[in-house]
């Protein structure tokens, strides 16, 4: 779900971006859940042609990693330190750029590098996001619990897409 409203969300704000979904798990293959495209279909997203897949080594070479656990942003860092200052959990960028519009409302970034570099300034301690930003899988849940995270991640990655647009 987070692959299909990253790429939509940029797509709308017409800035074209390459968008990936890996697992950390090694499951490769499974179909997203019916709950899954249902709420995405209602969304106006097709996810229909999901199918899980690995983390490759040559799936580490990008601007920015959204990972929806700590446990998960940990295991991408473990492949790769210098992945770090990219690596947030949607909910924590979404902090961290309220906090950095806070800090200095007139900040201009002239790309999501350096932006990205800000914002990992502003956190806190060796710990990637907090346990309250934490996205858990919704697999086995109910249809609402699935609704309810589609609707977390579309206000995070709206607001970071709105941010960069400014």
């Amino acid at each position: 779900m987070a692959a299909a409203l990253v790429a939509a969300r940029f797509g709308d704000a017409g800035i074209s971006v390459e968008v990936a979904s890996v697992g950390t798990l090694g499951w490769s293959g499974r179909p997203a859940t019916a709950h899954a495209v249902e709420v995405m279909h209602n969304m106006g997203l097709d996810i229909s042609g999901h199918r899980s897949r690995r983390i490759e080594p040559t799936d580490l070479e990008v601007d920015l990693v959204l990972a929806m656990t700590r446990v998960h942003a940990d295991s991408v860092i473990a492949r790769d330190t210098t992945l770090r200052p990219r690596v947030f959990l949607p909910t924590e960028l979404h902090r961290l750029l309220r906090s950095a519009d806070r800090a200095s409302p007139n900040i201009t970034e002239p790309n999501i590098a350096d932006l990205l570099h800000d914002l990992d300034a502003l956190r806190t301690g060796s710990t990637i996001g907090r346990p309250n930003e934490e996205v858990s899988d919704p697999a086995g849940e109910p249809l609402d619990t699935y609704l309810a995270t589609a609707q977390r991640l579309d206000k995070a990655i709206s607001g970071f897409v709105a941010r960069l647009r400014e």
